[in-house]
This record gives structure tokens, C-alpha cells and sequence, in this order.
């Protein structure tokens, strides 16, 4: 991890995350953290066998096709002329069982190995696009916000630049080839600070219970959703009371518009449970 000390109110954080990061190492450094939750799912044998494909057999003139079920690949050779290409289906490799992982390869030959052992090395991996799914989910449970609404630039509450190093270290550690970089620029609170910190919750807590609101509205929501808007409601509510006291500023229009989504939700969810009811005396 890279970092900046300074006498410190928070910190901004990036990163550039490797191609793949082995998902059993940062489970075994996110663990003792008690963040292990938030570590990826293992992908579909389907993904793993494509990017298997691709490493063991791919090149500028091999095309790798899904199949109509998308459970497996054909693996394509262009021949390009003068007047059109000729294509010519070099393999077919199909997940024969997907609880077991296992490859059923037409026609079977020296290929399948090469492809197997590919196999066993990606499933274990987690690609850069679930490595930064995985950071941003780490970044809110460390009540983080995003600095732009885009994302990719993050604040970090100085009380917790401890644990955000720990996850740092333990990213990097995970990597599988050239390895992700892990940024963290610690800051003073001044008052330019605070008006970007401020700014981006602002910005965050409005869009979230909009959000809420509007799926509320839209009448679509069964009883568990609605809790569990409700719930998000709740989780905003925390944030905006963490950044009062981090910021020592008021954020009273937040808490107007958390209580308008929360408010919502719980409307919608006692008309929901009277309607069985209702309909019992024929009303």
C-alpha cells in the first residue's frame, strides 16, 4: 500500500486493482478483519472456462463463442483472405457438471489438459471488476464515502484508516501476477476538507433515499423489500449522524430526507399487511 502521513482528520483512497487476486488469500487476510463477507462468491464454471480458454488457446486469430445455453464455448480459427474470411471450429469445451466443475472437450485431445489446468487456476481467482465491487462494499461498511458520484475516489473516517490499511495490505498480498496498488493520501481536516467530505455525503444520502422513495412509490414491493428499504433508511440515518460528528457540521436536510424514504417504507408496508385482512371482510 501507498500511502501519505500526515496529522490526520481522513484520508482519500484509490486503487488500481490487478487482473486477477486469489480469491483464498484474500479471504484468509480479510478474515481476521471480520470482513470476509464481503470477499466475492466463486464465478460460474461457464466464466472460468472462457478465461481458461482464452489463456491455453487464444491468439490474435482465435475467436472463443458461447453456446446457445451458455455453458460452454466454441472455439473458432479465422483464416482471413483477400475476398472473406473463412472460419473453422477448432474445439467445443462444455461444463459437463457444474457442482463438480468438471469439462467435456469435442474433440478430446492434448488440449483439454492444457485447458484444465487453466481451469484450476482461474476458478480460484477473482477478476479486477469483483476486486473493486468487493473494496467499495468494504469502503461503506467503514462508513467511507464515494468523493465523486462516479465513484473510484473514496474517503475514509480517520478512526478507521487503521482497519483500511489492514484491508490494503491484505489486497495486495492477494494478488495473482502483477499486483494491485492500493492508495491512501491522509489529510487534515480544514475547512476545503470538510466542504468536499460534506459535499459527497450530501450528494450520496440524497440519491440513496430518492432511491427509495421511488421504489416505494412505484407500488412493486413485496413485505420483505420494504423492510428492507426500511433498513437502508436506518443505515443512512447512522451515516449521516457519523458525518455530523466527524465534519461537526448539521445535516438536518438528511435527516428530513431519510425520514420521508423511512416513512414510506413503513407506510407501504402496514398498507401491504392490512390487505389480507381487508379482503377477509369483503372490503
Amino acid at each position: 500500500m501507498i500511502e501519505s502521513c500526515l496529522d490526520t482528520g481522513g484520508a482519500v483512497a484509490f486503487w488500481t486493482a490487478c487482473e486477477f487476486t486469489d480469491r483464498d488469500r484474500l479471504r484468509a487476510g480479510l478474515t481476521p478483519l471480520g470482513l470476509e463477507q464481503y470477499v466475492p462468491d466463486p464465478r460460474p464454471p461457464a466464466s472460468v472456462l472462457k478465461d481458461a480458454l482464452e489463456e491455453a488457446l487464444g491468439g490474435a486469430r482465435v475467436l472463443i463463442r458461447p453456446l446457445a445455453d451458455r455453458d460452454g464455448f466454441t472455439v473458432v480459427k479465422e483464416e482471413r483472405g483477400k475476398h472473406a474470411n473463412a472460419y473453422a471450429t477448432a474445439l467445443v469445451a462444455r461444463v459437463r457438471d457444474a457442482a463438480l466443475s468438471t469439462v467435456e472437450y469435442d474433440p478430446f485431445d492434448d488440449r483439454a489438459a492444457v485447458v484444465n489446468a487453466a481451469f484450476r487456476r482461474h476458478a480460484g481467482r477473482i477478476p479486477a471488476a469483483q476486486l473493486s465491487a468487493c473494496l467499495v462494499k468494504v469502503v461503506e461498511s467503514l462508513g467511507g464515502t464515494r468523493l465523486r458520484p462516479t465513484g473510484a475516489v473514496y474517503w475514509i473516517p480517520g478512526p478507521k484508516l487503521d482497519d483500511w490499511a489492514a484491508v490494503a495490505r491484505a489486497v495486495e498480498a492477494a494478488s495473482d501476477g502483477r499486483p494491485s496498488a492500493v492508495y491512501l493520501i491522509r489529510h487534515r481536516l480544514d475547512a476545503d476538507a470538510v466542504r468536499a467530505v460534506r459535499d459527497a455525503v450530501v450528494g450520496e444520502v440524497q440519491a440513496a433515499t430518492a432511491r427509495i422513495a421511488e421504489e416505494v412509490a412505484a407500488g412493486d414491493l413485496g413485505g420483505r423489500a420494504l423492510e428492507t428499504r426500511r433498513q437502508q433508511a436506518h443505515d443512512l440515518r447512522d451515516k449521516v449522524l457519523l458525518y455530523e460528528d466527524l465534519l461537526s457540521v448539521g445535516l438536518a436536510e438528511l435527516h428530513r430526507a431519510v425520514d420521508v424514504a423511512d416513512q414510506a417504507a413503513a407506510t407501504a408496508s402496514l398498507l401491504l399487511a392490512a390487505q389480507p385482512a381487508a379482503a377477509a371482510v369483503g372490503v
